[in-house]
């Protein structure tokens, strides 16, 4: 009897890891921004993901950075899937925040563009600004996946 007791017991221990493992905990939503200070046209965007969907923001500027009224805030989103979702959150738990500086590079020196990458969740919030398309190895997988998700939701011009 207690041999059986302590073999469920590591049992129901082990299923407890495993459903914790397979659920990234803490992360509600990832933020990816880009910018453009020399620009005028859509010079910005703000990528929201969360569960369900994900919603592209793309704001226009005039000459010196001025909104320009001709142009206003263009939204895309997409729904999606569980396993899009869950396979975001995984990537987002695995970047390393404490190993990155808050900026990495130069961002939007000689108008080389900027990106922001924001991973909130139930502990707050972590970020990291850099320049546009940089490469980070402790944020690579998600930032390859957060600008593939933002490439599908640009329209062509």
């Amino acid at each position: 009897m207690t041999k059986s007791f302590a073999a469920l017991t590591f049992a129901l221990a082990l299923s407890a890891c495993a459903s914790a493992a397979s659920q990234p905990a803490g992360v509600t939503r990832v933020v990816s921004t880009t910018s453009f200070g020399m620009c005028v046209g859509y010079c910005t965007t703000r990528l929201e993901i969360s569960e369900g969907q994900a919603v592209l923001i793309r704001e226009a500027r005039g000459g010196r950075g001025a909104p320009n009224p001709a142009q206003t805030p263009q939204r895309y989103s997409t729904p999606l899937t569980p396993s899009e979702w869950q396979e975001i959150q995984r990537l987002a738990t695995n970047v390393d925040f404490d190993a990155l500086p808050d900026t990495v590079g130069c961002p939007d020196c000689a108008d080389g563009g900027a990106e922001g990458l924001t991973v909130e969740g139930s502990a707050g919030a972590e970020s990291v600004s850099l320049e546009f398309r940089a490469s980070i190895p402790e944020a690579q997988p998600l930032l390859d996946r957060v600008r593939a998700l933002r490439e599908r939701l640009t329209p062509r011009e």
